[in-house]
């Protein structure tokens, strides 16, 4: 009888010294939403993200954001089962951007040497069925590249408004958005077609933010594009960053870009202008945790004054 006092003592305090405590209430006039990637990668990271998953479910979020990397090796399909699994089991509606390692880098031998347009395709068949609804288990409506005949085959890019401010995905994924040349002719035009679409997404959302007045621009993507190196971003992302660029010196309001990829929780403002090196005032970049940190983050906008305020939401590594 003692011991088992004990076991449960030591178990009650364990899970008080891992809890997080609950998020504060949304403000008035505010929306918030949750923005995840990057794991989990390993076994022992299972744990925490499912106390990540409880987390989220407990918090008012109007969506929750996957910026890609479900997984990191093999690219099975049930390793896509799982995922999918994973992200309908959220009760909010869950927008999923792919990353790199659940397509670009399956043909890497730990990932089971699958080619990457092949795991594309099927990533496409099972996440993006339906691209005019979000996942989670109770979905939103979207608006999908799509559903342009010129970008029929880039379902996964996804355009909302809310809260006078429009939010778009566009496939750019990390390693150098997969340009490659080892990854043969056919992958390498496969990005050729896929950055001149995020190319014509972006600028699509920028123009509705005009065309209707809205506040603020927010676009989210996997790939890291080197925004601490810029005017000398990553290779793979230089068209994206020259036009991003161009659109946050014309645009008025807030433009937020999110990402994955590097596994290291920021909010900066790196984006400068290359003729002056001055920083653009009105650019934030949010980058989310990733593996072995397994942790989401609660994005909370006003949508009166435009500004954005950043919770980060760690799960304690020693709780597996």
């Amino acid at each position: 009888m003692k011991l088992r006092r004990i076991a449960a003592l030591i178990v009650l305090v364990s899970a008080l010294a891992c809890s997080i405590e609950p998020a504060p209430p949304v403000p008035p006039d505010s929306i918030a939403f949750g923005v995840f990637g990057d794991g989990p990668y390993r076994s022992w990271e299972v744990g925490r993200f499912r106390r990540l998953i409880a987390d989220v479910n407990r918090t008012d979020l109007a969506w929750f954001l996957h910026v890609g990397d479900i997984f990191w090796y093999p690219c099975s399909e049930k390793n896509y089962q799982r995922s999918l699994t994973a992200m309908n089991s959220i009760r909010h509606p869950v927008v999923y951007t792919p990353g790199d390692n659940e397509w670009t880098d399956c043909h890497e031998s730990i990932a089971g040497r699958y080619p990457p347009l092949d795991r594309l395709a099927l990533l496409r068949r099972t996440f993006f069925a339906h691209p005019t609804r979000s996942l989670g288990a109770t979905p939103m409506a979207l608006t999908s590249q799509g559903e342009d005949a010129s970008h029929a085959e880039f379902v996964e890019n996804a355009r909302w408004v809310r809260g006078g401010f429009v939010f778009a995905t566009v496939l750019m994924v990390g390693e150098g958005n997969a340009r490659d040349p080892g990854r043969g002719v056919e992958t390498n035009a496969e990005v050729d077609r896929r950055i001149a679409a995020a190319l014509a997404w972006l600028d699509d959302a920028f123009a509705l933010a005009d065309s209707l007045s809205l506040t603020g621009v927010v676009i989210a993507m996997h790939g890291s594009p080197g925004l601490q190196y810029h005017p000398q971003p990553r290779i793979g992302y230089e068209a994206f960053l020259d036009q991003l660029e161009t659109h946050v010196k014309a645009f008025d309001g807030p433009v937020l870009l999110i990402h994955g990829d590097g596994h290291n929780y920021r909010v900066d403002h790196p984006l400068r202008d290359r003729a002056s090196y001055e920083p653009l005032p009105n650019f934030t970049r949010l980058e989310t945790f990733g593996s072995p940190d397994i942790g989401w983050v609660r994005v909370v906008v006003d949508t009166i004054s435009g500004e954005f305020s950043f919770e980060p939401r760690p799960m304690r590594r020693w709780w597996l």
